[in-house]
């Protein structure tokens, strides 16, 4: 299996390294196994030049495209990694996805072929561009997501999944691990599980990736031009750990509550009660991180009444309990004690 990965200034180059080194290590587990190895692997960019990633380490790709795609070997799966910093504004993200456009007819041919493209975070961009996604769900980091629906506003992101394998598509989302995994998920799904396993353990990685929701905490909420809905989440947030009526706060604002949601649902892409269940959630989550509070006076914190339900909504979003939550974000201070 021939796999080409596209490289870009700007890049993670441990994630462009991550993805060689898995890719090695499953061969080394095949060949220890018994089996031949399965993938080769090219690095591919635009114009063949040094790349800079974010770390400061160049790679030195093995062709340029124009290069590559003169090659007799037939490729069958592209790897598009992010294209561009997740936290860099909207004019560099049109000016990457513009830089990396030759791509574009590239991976639309090897698609119309059947073959396998990956995008990992912003990769998810040039999928969208090539339009091969029209729908499917891409996952991609947090920070991204607000660019992503401004430059393809008709377009879906799937926020819960870590990766999403639609056949010939697969999409990931990011993270310094997401690497690994998404290899991790090419050899389950063409050497077999006990391949995988046995790779993962090389590499002492869990064979799954964690879900992306508690990472998911904090996220900016007030990138939107509706200086009411503004008001209405300060309010919110001032006022989350008390009881807050939604009717009342539609009066203070001088509109109905049918228009409060509408807004909000514009704006946030959630309702009032929704927005006031993250702000809840989030100190929740702040609360497990920095202090030693047990979790059912955290609950009182927040301010909800309801133990029980809190945990339910607290495991629905963030996809673990608020004890699991404290084990993997805790300080070791208070996990020792």
């Amino acid at each position: 299996m021939r796999v080409a990965i596209l490289l870009s200034d700007r890049c993670i180059g441990s994630g462009i390294h991550g993805i060689v080194d898995t890719l090695i290590a499953t061969n080394y587990t095949l060949v220890k196994s018994g089996y031949k190895p399965l993938f080769e692997w090219d690095t591919v960019s635009i114009d063949g030049r040094v790349i800079m990633p974010t770390n400061g380490i160049t790679i030195q790709p093995d062709y340029s495209l124009g290069d590559y795609g003169k090659l007799d070997t037939r490729t069958d799966v592209w790897i598009l990694p992010p294209v561009f910093h997740s936290s860099t504004d909207y004019s560099k993200v049109e000016k990457s996805i513009a830089e990396a456009a030759p791509i574009i007819p590239v991976i639309q041919q090897h698609y119309g072929r059947g073959g396998l493209l990956i995008s990992i975070c912003s990769g998810s961009f040039l999928l969208a561009k090539a339009g091969l996604i029209n729908n499917l769900p891409v996952l991609m980091h947090c920070i991204c997501e607000h660019h992503f629906r401004r430059m393809f506003p008709k377009l879906k992101i799937d926020t819960h999944s870590a990766i999403a394998d639609y056949g010939n598509i697969i999409s990931a989302n990011s993270g310094s691990s997401i690497y690994e995994h998404l290899v991790m998920h090419l050899v389950e799904r063409f050497a077999g599980h006990q391949t995988a396993v046995a790779t993962a353990k090389l590499l002492m990685m869990y064979l799954n990736a964690p879900p992306p929701q508690p990472f998911r905490t904090n996220v900016e909420t007030t990138d939107h031009a509706d200086e009411l809905v503004l008001r209405a989440q300060r309010h919110i947030e001032k006022h989350s750990s008390q009881d807050i009526d939604f009717n009342r706060l539609s009066d203070m604002l001088n509109i109905s509550d049918r228009q409060l949601n509408r807004r909000f649902s514009n704006s946030l892409r959630c309702s009032p009660l929704r927005y006031l269940q993250t702000i809840r959630i989030n100190r929740a989550c702040n609360l497990l991180e920095l202090t030693q509070l047990p979790s059912s006076k955290i609950v009182y914190e927040v301010g909800y009444k309801d133990e029980s339900s809190f945990r339910r909504l607290f495991k629905k979003q963030m996809e673990m309990t608020m004890e699991t939550y404290r084990q993997q974000f805790g300080s070791r201070e208070q996990l020792i004690n």
